[in-house]
């Protein structure tokens, strides 16, 4: 079942409308996309913050119901917060044509132990999302890597890696993910620092 939040259209735009909107605890939000006239919108922080939660901050196909009645099919494409408060400034949402491959990112899940690690090597993850090309109900809630035929001084790169029937990667080959450090070369950074 795909995550709800429910949104007000907005009449009033500008910075002293997004204020006033911000003061009743809510967001100030755009909707648009490539079918989609661009519509001021609002949500309520409180549910924002607890979507996000209940995302992990991973991208997910939500529904937008605005008004009460009409439910779109949207993604989050950015999120501006305040740079020392914690409170959200605005957010934008984009609905995507169902029937179209979309480019998202998805966040890696590292399962088994490395062949390196059980030797004293530790595990370096060199990306902690990759994108993916797929349809927008077909969005992987995260890429399960498996780790562990990885020895020490080995990088596993996305070449390596077998992507599901439902989605394909939209990076280069050659872009490594997760690698197995020698502790010489894993100590090497902290001592540096150290040394500061």
């Amino acid at each position: 079942m795909a995550l709800e939040i429910q949104a007000v259209t907005r009449n009033r735009t500008g910075k002293g409308a997004a204020r006033t909107v911000r003061q009743d605890l809510r967001v100030p939000a755009v909707l648009y996309g490539p079918k989609t006239r661009s519509t001021s919108l609002s949500v309520s922080a409180l549910h924002l913050e607890k979507l996000l939660k209940e995302t992990g901050g991973e991208s997910k196909l939500l529904e937008l119901k605005i008004d009460g009645g009409e439910t779109r099919q949207v993604l989050i494409r950015e999120i501006q917060k305040h740079p020392y408060r914690r409170r959200f400034l605005h957010v934008d949402f984009y609905e995507v044509p169902l029937d179209q491959l979309i480019t998202v990112e998805v966040v890696l899940e590292l399962v088994g132990e490395s062949i390196g690690v059980q030797k004293g090597g530790e595990i370096n993850l060199i990306q902690r999302t990759l994108s993916v090309r797929c349809l927008p109900n077909k969005i992987p809630e995260r890429i399960r890597i498996d780790v562990s035929k990885i020895d020490m001084g080995e990088t596993l790169h996305v070449e390596d890696l077998v992507a599901e029937p439902s989605y394909e990667f939209d990076e280069a080959p050659t872009v490594g993910v997760v690698s197995v450090l020698a502790p010489e070369t894993a100590a090497q950074p902290a001592e540096e620092d150290a040394k500061k």
